[in-house]
């Protein structure tokens, strides 16, 4: 086969867009009750319910700019986007991962304030705030659970923080109704800050890393280059490129030097089948022959013996 032979394996992965639905709910149920919060905030005289309802805006701001990229970034290919605009996914949750790491901070800040400015709020009104702020952020975060793109995973960081905070102020208004214990909001916002905190910049890291089309599976890509090499008629596989769109689809590219050419149908078609191994991906095989120079490797300078991947000529 031709040196310039690409050969391409295409997966029906266009479904109904249940990511765009999620974060759209997310978004409202989250406005809608920040508006609430305020309310709330200024009646219960709580700094910790306004400081929330601060932060929860904040949220709605970031699931609103999630919302409109996510429902962007289902655009199929174009003359200017040849994968179309799926990674814009990952530009909303690294905005939502900024968003909610500076809300964390400003939460952890006021917590530390309050030591030194005590105040007794209304705590029983506190407590039907925590009630209502706990079913809806609860509801909503349940309904991002079973999101699997860099995305969701990271606004789901975004509900998690709100349901984790109106615990913390039902624990904290039950004890400051029944022992006088002030002290205890802080303490519970400040605990809250941290794990939310360590847990999206860890998602920031995967974020990053993704962007920088790092390989989304090492392992599973390890036994995929595995089995591939140990086919019968593959001499060696060189060139082999793997990275994500958007942390669900994933993009695969490898040269295979075959010794018996008529059976090159058949052996990418098996190699098109063990790439499924690795999740939802787009596959390109370029066939070669053992006595065909690969100009890749050499226009960019790479060995075409890589990873040992080589077998001896029988």
């Amino acid at each position: 086969m031709a040196h310039g032979s690409h050969p391409h394996h295409h997966h029906a992965h266009q479904t109904p867009d249940g990511a765009t639905r999620n974060i759209g709910l997310a978004f409202w149920l989250n406005l809608l009750f920040a508006a609430v919060e305020l309310v709330g905030g200024y009646y219960t005289q709580s700094l910790a319910v306004i400081s929330d309802a601060l932060h929860d805006f904040g949220d709605a701001l970031s699931l609103g700019v999630g919302y409109v990229l996510q429902k962007k970034s289902t655009q199929g290919p174009s003359e200017n986007f040849s994968y179309g605009l799926r990674r814009l996914s990952l530009l909303s949750a690294f905005i939502s991962g900024l968003v909610i790491s500076v809300g964390a901070v400003y939460i952890a800040k006021e917590a530390i304030e309050s030591f030194n400015q005590p105040h007794e709020p209304n705590s029983l009104g506190m407590m039907g705030l925590a009630v209502l702020g706990i079913s809806v952020n609860g509801f909503a975060a349940w309904r991002m659970s079973s999101g699997q793109t860099q995305n969701e995973k990271m606004l789901r960081w975004h509900l998690i923080e709100d349901l984790l905070g109106w615990i913390a102020v039902m624990v904290g208004s039950i004890f400051i109704w029944a022992f006088e214990w002030n002290w205890m909001d802080p303490v519970l916002a400040l605990a809250i800050s941290i794990f939310v905190l360590v847990n999206v910049l860890r998602n920031l890291a995967s974020t990053i890393s993704l962007f920088l089309q790092a390989n989304p599976n090492p392992e599973g890509l390890r036994a995929f280059r595995t089995q591939v090499a140990a086919m019968p008629n593959v001499v060696e596989i060189h060139d082999v490129h793997f990275w994500s769109l958007d942390g669900v689809r994933h993009i695969l590219s490898l040269h295979a030097v075959l010794r018996d050419l008529s059976k090159s149908e058949a052996d990418k078609e098996h190699i098109r089948n063990l790439s499924r191994l690795l999740g939802d991906c787009h596959c390109t095989v370029e066939i070669e022959s053992e006595d065909e120079h690969c100009h890749d490797d050499c226009e960019h300078g790479e060995e075409k013996h890589d990873h040992g991947e080589h077998k001896d000529h029988k």
